[in-house]
């Protein structure tokens, strides 16, 4: 259903947040031998009587469902708080295999938040629900303390297998989801966390792809990674560095992990969902087009072009997947410090390597920052590193730059890569000589050339003579628009 999940340890496409715990994929409780307590329960929970609903939507689901509508326990909801929702559903027709979904996000899809759950409590799954009941199913759910939007979505419907049931009618949107209600939230203010900054150093000499990290030992690292929601200290540790020339962005990522596992071995798997070091990098700082980089510890390559916001190739080209678009000259290695895929032994950890060409940061755009880079070009950047105990356990993740929401797509908080030399300084260009005999106005100023004067007249400018004057301001009307 979504993309990415988050434990304590931290949260890359969509961050699923869990009152209790994590799962991978929409869950819904699975069915089991119920007691007469149980079963009374349920009796409690399936009414005979249609309610009246705080937010009515009465949204039609293929015939088969109508999703009437909920009541929410606190409006406007406080991010940190337990809140309890209660959903109404009638009943139209058998529902065999279908399951229940809810989630929650932002403005435009924003922090995801994954609140599916067994209804009733688990007690009564959906594929048990008889035609013209009507179904109250009350669950808790809770924003972060770091929620940063004014309001929060709650969406809900039916999936089975990978459909979603259609919505015929009601509030929806373009993902086949009911739009049930948007709810204000009080939003605390946030100490500002500053973002992250690194000097990236040219070399001269480019660092062997191998999986080893033996020439990285001079250069500065990135700082501990941390945790995405608060940028709070977190494991798994993980640490990066970064080097540069006139064709290739260096990343090299060193994790220690007590269990490492990788299975996916295909180009462009998806590589998140098991343990990986990822990197995103929106070059011109547009906050729109950018790439995403993945390497996992079984050596599998996923690289991918968004030409906006969390959308793919196909946003551009119906005709092409997505994930379609491939790095040509990207070169990566990984390093297994332990057995990869062998559970109950214990790993040190592994290190990535990737060679990612300067040409390609662009990915599909025609536009886009002069290359190489100039000293003192500075690129917007993440980093972020997905890990798991072993495999079928909820995913934790870390981050250089934290987005402080669910969301590893959150580009206005990606970090600043400044390109340096090989010292870590910027150098000024040079200033072009002129003879000041051939030219005394020349000369005058490229002397002052970049010299602020400490005491400018009126206006901050210098006057200097020989320059065009501007025209005087007149008090004519202007001409009226065609």
């Amino acid at each position: 259903m979504s993309r990415r999940v988050v434990s304590s340890l931290g949260l890359p496409r969509f961050a699923w947040v869990g009152i209790a715990a994590l799962a991978v994929g929409c869950v819904e409780q699975a069915e089991e031998k119920l007691s007469s307590e149980d079963q009374d329960f349920i009796k409690q929970n399936v009414m005979k009587t249609a309610p009246s609903p705080q937010i009515a939507v009465n949204a039609d689901l293929d015939g088969k469902a109508t999703y009437l509508g909920l009541d929410v326990s606190m409006n406007p909801i406080e991010p940190g708080k337990d809140v309890k929702v209660t959903h109404y559903w009638k009943v139209g027709a058998s529902l065999t295999g279908w399951r229940l979904f809810v989630h929650a996000s932002g403005p435009n899809k924003q922090s995801f938040i994954n609140f599916d759950h067994g209804p009733v409590r688990g007690k009564y799954p959906v594929s048990q629900w008889k035609v013209g009941e009507i179904v109250k199913d009350e669950h808790a759910i809770r924003l972060p303390p770091t929620w940063a939007h004014d309001k929060v979505e709650i969406y809900v419907g039916l999936w089975r297998g990978q459909e979603r049931m259609a919505v015929k009618s009601g509030p929806k949107d373009d993902i086949g989801r009911v739009l049930a209600a948007t709810i204000p939230v009080k939003v605390a203010a946030v100490v500002a966390t500053p973002l992250k900054r690194y000097v990236v150093r040219k070399t001269a000499k480019a660092p062997k792809i191998d999986g080893k990290l033996d020439e990285w030992k001079d250069i500065p690292a990135v700082g501990t990674f941390v945790n995405t929601l608060t940028g709070a200290a977190s494991e798994p540790h993980t640490e990066a560095k970064m080097m540069w020339d006139d064709k290739f962005l260096y990343v090299a990522f060193d994790n220690t992990d007590k269990s490492i596992w990788g299975k996916l071995d295909k180009r462009d798997d998806k590589l998140w969902t098991q343990e990986a070091d990822e990197i995103m990098i929106d070059a011109d700082g547009n906050g729109k087009t950018y790439v995403e980089l993945q390497v996992s510890p079984s050596g599998t390559f996923f690289d991918t072009y968004l030409p906006e916001y969390r959308k793919y190739e196909d946003s551009i080209d119906a005709k092409v997947k997505p994930f379609s678009w491939n790095s040509k000259g990207a070169k990566w290695a990984v390093k297994v410090d332990g057995t990869l895929n062998k559970a109950g032994d214990e790993d040190k950890g592994w290190t990535s390597e990737l060679a990612f060409p300067l040409e390609d940061v662009n990915g599909l755009d025609k536009a886009g920052p002069k290359m190489p880079p100039a000293f003192g070009a500075v690129w917007r950047v993440n980093l972020y590193r997905m890990d798991s105990a072993e495999e079928g356990k909820p995913q934790g993740a870390v981050a250089w730059s934290p987005p402080l929401v669910g969301d590893f797509h959150k580009l206005d908080r990606f970090g600043e890569v400044l390109f340096a030399d090989e010292k870590g300084g910027v150098p000024q260009p040079e200033v072009a000589k002129v003879d000041p005999k051939a030219d005394p106005k020349a000369g005058i100023k490229a002397a002052l050339g970049g010299i602020q004067n400490p005491n400018p007249p009126p206006g901050g400018k210098l006057d200097i003579e020989g320059a065009k004057k501007a025209a005087a301001k007149t008090s004519k009307a202007p001409k009226a628009a065609k």
